[in-house]
């Protein structure tokens, strides 16, 4: 990777990596129909359809990838600015009640909206519209003001203090370990599903 920088620059490999990443996210999220908001949904339902399962193994697959990188000593997340910095529990509060209600509104989470945008989805484009112009007052906009006074209101310092894990006293590898044993069940789960209903079509 240091050579390919020295080579092309950092900004190109970084274009470049970004590119394949969208592609492959796009190409999978579009194929897998991956929607938090139908996710949400069905849990709600007490329903474990096909929705929840897709998110479900997209979870637990980052979180084992990144907690066995962790465990392992390839990644040092500790600079990282969503545990180095102070954090806001109010405003994740009030931020995440704010984002599960326009996702429930707008029939749609960012990531499948950004999908259907893609394919031409009138509605999506509008809403993602509005999301960024949104995003974008909020962060440096006329409503930073009003941003930074709720997220002030619970405020934690950074660090340890952010890390779930050593609240709770897990260690990364016991993490990874968890979250690839769920990874694992819920793949089974859904073959197991699929091999039955395949036999009932087939009989």
């Amino acid at each position: 990777m240091e050579n390919l920088i020295d080579t092309f620059g950092e900004g190109p490999i970084l274009f470049g990596l970004a590119l394949c990443i969208g592609m492959v996210f796009g190409a999978a999220a579009q194929h897998s129909r991956f929607c938090l908001r139908a996710a949400t949904i069905e849990f709600s339902h007490n329903i474990w359809g096909p929705r929840l399962a897709i998110w479900f193994v997209a979870f637990s697959a980052a979180v084992c990838t990144v907690q066995l990188a962790i465990a392992t000593g390839h990644l040092d997340v500790s600079n990282a600015r969503q545990i180095a910095a102070q954090g806001s529990l109010s405003g994740a509060i009030l931020g995440g009640l704010l984002f599960g209600s326009g996702m429930i509104l707008a029939r749609g989470c960012a990531s499948r909206l950004l999908v259907l945008s893609a394919t031409g989805n009138l509605r999506a484009i509008v809403t993602g519209l509005v999301l960024t112009l949104t995003a974008q007052a909020s962060l440096r906009g006329v409503l930073s003001p009003l941003r930074e006074s709720l997220g002030g209101i619970w405020t934690i310092s950074g660090g340890r203090s952010r890390d779930l894990l050593a609240h709770i006293g897990i260690l990364p590898r016991t993490a990874a370990l968890v979250a690839g044993d769920a990874y694992c069940c819920r793949l089974y789960l859904r073959f197991t599903v699929a091999t039955r209903k395949a036999g009932r079509e087939q009989l």
